[in-house]
């Protein structure tokens, strides 16, 4: 944890214990008091989701998240119903925001980080209302604020934050609309807006209508006055979902965004852990957490239903049906990931809450007993606020647990180095690929659609390079897609790979494509035996600018100036009559004046992967080898000799005339390589 993260949650820390002293010591305070005490938790919420909000590259699922809130209104519904497992409204809430504001990661993740900062203050406002605790509010809505998950999801461009926001919104307006005295019919409107709403951001929401609906059943004589509003809400409700519900059983028997099926017993864990320490801790500290934790929240549970049973109900039900409906819905299926519980999680902090304060303000104990209470409160709570650090130091911090490779890099490096006539490769559908793809550079995938035959990938990526001076190429080798490598493998033998640049999780290949292997190559024409070619040859730079100069315009010799320890790499390019009966292996080697071998480097073609077996009539292959001159080399002028020979005998293979008798065992290069 560096200097800043240490402030941070020192800063969050001292906030929340001046909160609560201020509760603790005010014993009645004003509605002033009240509202700046609420205030703090707001700044305290809103800095913790904005404190390096775009310091992480986009994930895949954020970075769709931004293609398709550009997409034009009128494919958003058609989006929803063939492509994203996911509603179209809150993509339709994105439409407008980035229209306006653009689509930088700053300013898209600030949308989640406005809604869950909101939330911060709905789960107050709900709270006081059913509770009428102002201890029990500020504190559940202080454990949101600083709670890991949400703070991660707030940084998200996803729908999360605003599918939490409108879960309480929603609840709030029924529980408004329950009350006795209320006859204000806009009030069952607005439950059957949020809940609308609610249900157009998430799916999910299914859980969230079915605790209300137990709710009323289960006090159906304390709010019989209000049956015949409620259940024509329900109709209303149940009238507008059937269009979403129609969407999302197009997905209900697949894994919606590429969610892999996980084990019963870790999704036990994983949902245990989730609510308290998010997913950026250690799983055997956020399981320790967990286990140490339940009681405190399952304390809080029995006390508020013992002692306030209605609105006790109402919190146990917010937040149990929806655990249990994400669970049992996983359970021998691909559909869990922990976010999905986010929906409740503000009834989690609440009984959270409750525990905590109920272990510390027990005053019926003896004075031991409450001691020893307050004790074992003090210290599970402070328990939680080093996990929280601990979790939101890793977020923050600690590459291991960032959201997403480093996407941006491969931006930047890419924009500063890009030429007229180059174009951006991958091999998988990654949307934070698309988003990073420099502008102006054309940007393909091949394969697009999952599970493309092996002939259709190497003929589009034929088809690509032959439209292009230059390929940058980032290669993600994922299921389905181009999980061998063709893509990659092709680009190795035909292109020539003159630079790769390594990345955190990944890395770029630029590669000079066949029509640019052609323009610029130096013509050394020789035939070997057994169907062998070779065209020519060239040394470039990183950027696939020739390294050699000629010796005079008259001659087609060429010099490479060097000094000892530099290196350089050698493109040879052949051709082939066809496939050989053996795997022939190619040498180079760096020859002084008196004829001593300097250095050489043997393998088979294209890094040993490409054998001469495996060649087809016609095929033009690009082969690389790298040589570094020798410490200690003196002055000089060398040259290279290349050449093939068969590995088990060491038994070179000719050199043929134009008549096909042999006339060498090697072709000496037109180039000189000088070292000085």
């Amino acid at each position: 944890m560096n200097l800043r993260q240490v402030l941070c949650v020192t800063n969050s820390s001292r906030l929340w214990l001046l909160s609560f002293l201020s509760v603790k010591f005010l014993h009645k305070p004003t509605n002033f008091q009240r509202l700046a005490i609420l205030l703090i938790l707001l700044l305290l919420a809103f800095y913790l989701r904005t404190y390096r909000l775009d310091s992480q590259s986009l994930r895949g699922d954020e970075a769709a998240t931004v293609l398709y809130s550009a997409l034009p209104i009128s494919q958003l519904w058609e989006n929803s119903r063939v492509t994203d497992p996911h509603p179209p409204l809150y993509y339709l809430m994105l439409h407008p925001w980035q229209w306006l504001a653009g689509e930088e990661a700053w300013v898209m993740r600030f949308a989640g980080v406005t809604a869950s900062t909101l939330t911060v203050a709905a789960l107050y406002g709900l709270a006081q209302y059913t509770l009428r605790r102002l201890n029990i509010s500020l504190m559940a809505a202080a454990l949101l604020a600083i709670n890991p998950l949400q703070i991660w999801l707030a940084q998200d461009i996803r729908s999360y934050p605003f599918f939490t926001l409108f879960g309480l919104l929603s609840s709030w307006a029924l529980v408004r609309a329950l009350r006795k005295s209320s006859q204000y019919p806009y009030r069952w409107l607005l439950y059957i807006l949020f809940t609308f709403i609610c249900f157009y951001i998430h799916y999910y929401t299914v859980f969230l209508i079915a605790f209300q609906g137990l709710f009323i059943l289960f006090n159906g004589q304390k709010f019989w006055s209000k049956r015949w509003p409620w259940l024509a809400s329900q109709i209303a409700i149940g009238l507008l979902i059937i269009p979403g519900l129609q969407l999302g059983y197009n997905f209900i028997g697949q894994a919606a965004g590429g969610i892999e099926k996980i084990s019963t017993p870790i999704l036990l864990r994983l949902a245990s852990t989730a609510l308290l320490t998010g997913f950026t801790i250690d799983d055997r500290w956020g399981l320790a957490v967990s286990l140490l934790l339940a009681p405190v929240w399952i304390t809080g549970m029995v006390i508020i239903l013992r002692r306030e049973p209605t609105p006790g109900l109402f919190w146990s039900l917010f937040f149990a049906i929806p655990v249990i409906g994400v669970i049992t819905l996983s359970i021998d299926r691909p559909f869990f990931k922990e976010r999905f519980l986010i929906q409740a999680q503000p009834a989690f902090e609440l009984l959270l809450a409750i525990g905590f304060l109920s272990l510390w303000q027990h005053v019926h104990r003896q004075r031991n007993t409450k001691y020893a209470l307050r004790l074992i409160a003090a210290f599970l709570f402070a328990l939680l606020l080093f996990a929280n650090s601990l979790a939101l130091s890793n977020y923050f911090a600690n590459p291991v647990y960032a959201k997403a490779p480093p996407w941006h890099l491969f931006h930047d490096y890419i924009k500063q180095k890009a030429k007229a006539n180059d174009v951006m490769l991958t091999n998988f559908p990654e949307a934070a690929v698309s988003y990073y793809s420099p502008n102006g550079l054309p940007f393909y995938v091949v394969p697009a659609e999952r599970d493309r035959s092996v002939e259709f990938r190497l003929e589009q990526t034929e088809e690509i390079a032959n439209a292009y001076e230059r390929i940058w190429f980032l290669p993600l080798l994922n299921q389905g897609f181009d999980e061998h490598g063709d893509v990659l493998n092709w680009l190795d033998r035909h292109a020539d790979r003159v630079n790769q640049v390594f990345f955190p999780s990944y890395n770029i290949n630029l590669y000079l494509s066949p029509p640019a292997i052609d323009a610029s190559l130096i013509h050394q024409p020789a035939t070997f035996a057994h169907g062998i070619r070779l065209r020519g040859f060239q040394i470039f730079d990183q950027q696939g600018k020739s390294r050699l100069k000629p010796v005079s315009e008259a001659q087609q010799e060429f010099v490479l100036t060097l000094k000892p320890e530099d290196d350089f790499t050698l493109s040879l390019y052949w051709v082939a009559d066809g496939p050989t009966d053996e795997a022939y292996t190619v040498f180079t080697h760096l020859i002084a004046a008196d004829g001593f071998n300097r250095t050489s480097r043997d393998n088979q073609p294209v890094w040993g992967t490409f054998p001469t077996t495996m060649w087809s009539p016609g095929e033009k292959i690009a082969d690389k080898y790298t040589l570094t001159i020798p410490p200690g080399t003196p002055s000089g002028n060398h040259r290279l000799q290349v050449g093939w020979y068969q590995s088990d005998t060491l038994e070179r293979v000719p050199v043929l005339d134009k008549v096909g008798e042999p006339i060498a065992d090697h072709v000496i290069l037109n180039i000189i390589i000088r070292v000085e």
